[in-house]
């Protein structure tokens, strides 16, 4: 398994239009991506402009699959150009 959390923090005033593509792209996830697990937008209840993307991919062609996809790569640039901040990291369960 493969986790993956990434901070974002909208352009001032943009927080609904990321909110509205985020949920457009996650129904393409749901739809077009079998190897995904999860992939959700959580908002800070302390800070409106302040949120968290968790995902999750059973294996790294699973998340290599969701980089190279179709609807990745027509949502990825709109919701980055709404974006002020945007840090990923991803993580290797050890759990296996």
């Amino acid at each position: 398994m493969i986790g993956g959390i990434k901070k974002v923090k909208p352009l001032q005033g943009k927080e609904s239009e990321f909110e509205t593509l985020f949920n457009q792209l996650k129904a393409a996830v749901r739809l077009n991506e079998p190897g995904n697990e999860y992939y959700d937008l959580y908002r800070s209840p302390n800070n409106d402009s302040s949120y968290i993307v968790m995902e999750r991919y059973r294996d790294q062609a699973a998340l290599d699959a969701h980089d190279l996809s179709p609807h990745g790569a027509a949502f990825f640039p709109k919701i980055r150009a709404l974006l002020d901040v945007l840090e990923v990291e991803y993580f290797t369960a050890v759990d296996k």
